[in-house]
C-alpha cells in the first residue's frame, strides 16, 4: 500500500521530521536517555520524539515495537512533553510533534469483521491518542491504472520535451473555478485540484508550511466553534439523545482534536481566523475516519463496535460461550448453537461469522472435530 512511502514523503516536505522503524527502536531511542560524561556528570541525550519538537515523528511498523515502546509514547502524545527521573537527575523535555504512525495487521490481511485494536499488535490506550484513523485496504479498482502507470514512470527516463504548461486564466474563468471548488465536498476538491493545477515543487511547499507554522495563530470564530460543537453533540447524543445505545464512544479527547485540525486547516490558507468553512473540512476528515473504524465487511456502520479502542460482538461472544460451559454438554451440534443463539436472541444473519471469530482469534474458544461436532477449548 505504500505507507512508508507516504511518511518519508512527510518527511521530505516537513520543516523538522524524523524518521524511525519501529523494528529498530528502543524506549530511549524514542524519549531520552542519560549519558556519562566525560567529566563523570550525566548528560541527556534526546530521542526522536524531542528532536522532532515542533515538527513531525513519523513512526513506520508501528505494530512491531514492544509493548515498552508503547508506553514510552503515552505521556509524549497526552502532555507533549517527557519526563526523566533517572540518577539523579529529574527534568521534563518538550516533546510538541505531530505522531504520524503506520501500521500492518496481525494476520497480514485487515479483517473488516474486527476492530482496529483487534486488527492491530498496539494497546487500546495508545491507539485512543490518535486523532484520525484510516484504514488503507488493497483492493482491485480503477486506481490499480493510475499507480501501475506512476511506478512505471519513476523508472521512465524523463522526456526533455515535456514541460510544465502555464496558462493565463481570466476573470471570469478564475471565478467560476472558484464557484465550483465552493460547491465541491473536500475529497472532490482534492481531486479536482490534482487534475487542472501543477503541483507545488516540495522546497516550496517546505517553506510554505514553516511559514504558517511560525507566523499564523488562528483564533476560533463563533461561527466555527458552534459547527464543531453540533457535530460533537450528534455523536455523543444521535437523534436529539433518544438512541444513546447507537451513539459513537467519543469524549472530549476527540474535541480538542477537532479544534487542533481546524486551526490546522485555517493555518494552511494563512488565515487569522477559523472560519466555518475549515471546521466542515475538518468534520469531514473525522466523519470519514469514523466511518472507516466503524464499517463491517457487508459496508454497514457498526456503533456498537466502540471505537478505534473497541471490541466486535464481544458481550455476544462472552454470553454466547458461557450459556455453552452451563449446558454441561460436551460437544455441540449446529442444531445445538441454532437453540442457544435462539435462547439468547443472537442475530443469525451474522451468527456463523461469529463463531469463526471464536474458532480462528489469538485465543481459541471453539474448535471443531472431524465428525462435525463442536467443542469448547479448555
Amino acid at each position: 500500500m505504500g505507507k512508508s512511502q507516504m511518511l518519508l514523503a512527510i518527511t521530505q516536505v516537513a520543516a523538522r521530521s524524523v524518521y524511525v522503524g519501529g523494528n529498530t527502536s528502543s524506549t530511549t531511542g524514542l524519549t531520552v536517555s542519560l549519558s556519562k560524561e566525560a567529566g563523570g556528570e550525566t548528560g541527556i541525550e534526546a530521542g526522536a520524539l524531542v528532536l522532532a519538537d515542533q515538527g513531525v515523528c513519523c513512526l513506520d511498523e508501528f505494530d512491531k515495537m514492544s509493548k515498552a515502546n508503547h508506553d514510552g509514547l503515552l505521556e509524549a502524545m497526552e502532555q507533549q512533553q517527557i519526563s526523566i527521573a533517572k540518577a539523579g537527575v529529574i527534568a521534563s523535555l518538550p516533546a510538541r510533534c505531530s505522531v504520524i504512525a503506520a501500521a500492518n495487521p496481525r494476520q497480514g490481511k485487515y479483517n473488516m469483521d474486527k476492530t482496529v485494536a483487534e486488527n492491530l499488535n498496539v494497546p487500546s490506550p495508545l491507539l485512543s491518542r490518535f486523532d484520525l484513523v484510516f484504514i488503507l485496504r488493497d483492493e482491485v479498482s480503477d486506481q490499480d491504472n493510475l499507480v501501475s502507470q506512476n511506478i512505471m514512470n519513476l523508472y521512465r527516463q524523463p522526456s526533455s520535451t515535456r514541460k510544465n504548461s502555464v496558462g493565463v486564466e481570466t476573470g471570469s474563468q478564475q471565478k467560476r473555478e472558484t464557484l465550483i471548488s465552493d460547491q465541491m465536498t473536500m475529497l472532490q476538491r482534492f481531486a479536482w485540484i490534482a487534475e487542472t493545477q501543477n503541483p507545488l515543487p516540495s522546497d516550496l511547499l517546505k517553506e510554505y508550511i514553516s511559514y504558517a507554522r511560525e507566523y499564523c495563530r488562528p483564533k476560533m470564530t463563533q461561527e466555527a466553534a458552534a459547527v464543531l460543537k453540533t457535530y460533537f453533540i450528534s455523536l455523543r447524543y444521535p437523534d436529539d439523545g433518544k438512541k444513546r445505545n447507537e451513539s459513537v464512544p467519543i469524549t472530549t479527547r476527540q474535541l480538542e482534536a477537532l479544534i487542533r485540525l481546524a486551526q490546522a486547516r485555517a493555518k494552511a490558507c494563512l488565515r487569522e481566523f477559523v472560519l466555518k468553512e475549515d471546521a466542515e473540512d475538518v468534520i469531514e476528515l473525522m466523519r470519514d475516519s469514523v466511518e472507516q473504524v466503524h464499517r463491517d465487511s457487508s459496508g454497514k456502520l457498526d456503533r456498537t463496535r466502540g471505537g478505534v479502542v473497541g471490541k466486535s460482538k464481544r458481550k455476544q461472544k462472552n454470553s454466547f460461550i458461557d450459556a455453552l460451559k452451563i449446558s454441561n454438554q460436551t460437544s455441540f451440534s449446529k442444531d445445538d448453537f441454532y437453540r442457544v443463539s435462539a435462547r439468547l436472541d443472537l442475530p443469525l444473519n451474522d451468527f456463523w461469522n461469529m463463531v469463526d471469530e471464536l474458532r480462528y482469534c489469538d485465543q481459541p474458544e471453539l474448535r471443531k472435530g472431524k465428525d462435525g461436532q463442536y467443542y469448547l477449548c479448555v
